[in-house]
């Protein structure tokens, strides 16, 4: 599902330890690397300059593993300007080994990533998070803030094939709609999918064989975020499942999740200084 790899975007990584017993990789050597080796070395970079990191509200507390309630419990993203950047030789040389890593020291080897490429197509809310915001028939207070929200609810979607873009876009702001009237709520963001890669293609960009030939894999093409300065008290997702729209209730694909903020790296900006038109 390739297109056009340009303008405002997200590299989202969803993420969880391999759980085969000889995988020697503990969840503290995990994010020692993550945090100090890896998005060290991106937010470095001249096209990736922030980057956030997030655990699943369903992630079991120092463990990594996949469980039927959370398959991937952890959540990286990062933002870019313009993600022509990830198709570049500075996006490919990122390292994958590190000494901080046990055993072979690749990555690929001890966890499974969900890779993603998302274009932003807009956002829902102020964008200075501070003020009344009046966009169409939208009306929300929204908390000042900077960066990502220390709570996030994702939306993600894949419509029925004879559901137009628009009645998808409809579905999204009554979303926002609902959603924006909970406490601690910022602003909601919207993207589309341009790209997905599984390990195996990750270690092919990278030049690395491929230790299985998985399928190309086929993500839901709609992700909405919704960024909340705290975690509301009201159940978000069960509020996001429960939607009776019609676009929902056809749609081949839908999740909802909950995430809490761990740490924030680089400059800390999710589009603060841009404003989409969702």
């Amino acid at each position: 599902m390739a297109q056009s790899m340009k303008g405002p975007g997200i590299l989202y990584v969803k993420a969880c330890i391999n759980p085969s017993p000889s995988n020697p990789l503990e969840e503290p050597q995990y994010m020692h690397w993550y945090d100090d080796d890896h998005i060290a070395e991106i937010v470095e970079t001249s096209g990736m300059p922030s980057a956030f990191r997030y655990f699943h509200v369903n992630k079991t507390p120092g463990r990594g593993t996949p469980t039927p309630e959370c398959p991937r419990p952890y959540l990286a993203f990062y933002p870019m300007p313009d993600i022509a950047f990830t198709q570049g030789p500075e996006f490919k040389k990122i390292r994958v080994h590190s000494d901080m890593l046990p055993g072979t020291g690749l990555c690929y080897d001890m966890t499974d990533n969900d890779v993603r490429y998302y274009a932003l197509v807009g956002q829902k809310g102020n964008v200075q998070r501070g003020r009344l915001c009046e966009k169409g028939q939208l009306k929300v207070v929204v908390e000042k803030s900077t960066g990502s929200g220390k709570y996030l609810a994702t939306s993600e979607i894949e419509p029925a094939s004879d559901v137009t873009d628009e009645e998808v876009k409809a579905f999204l702001d009554q979303q926002v709609g609902t959603v924006s009237k909970l406490d601690h709520y910022q602003r909601s963001l919207r993207f589309k999918l341009l790209l997905a890669r599984t390990n195996a293609q990750s270690r092919i960009m990278k030049g690395l064989a491929a230790a299985t030939d998985d399928p190309a894999p086929e993500p839901p093409t709609w992700l909405q975020i919704h960024e909340f300065s705290a975690e509301p008290q009201s159940d978000v997702r069960a509020t996001i499942e429960g939607d009776g729209h019609e676009v929902l209730k056809k749609a081949r694909q839908k999740e909802a999740h909950g995430y809490r903020l761990e740490r924030a790296h680089g400059q800390k900006k999710f589009f603060e200084d841009e404003y989409g038109t969702a």
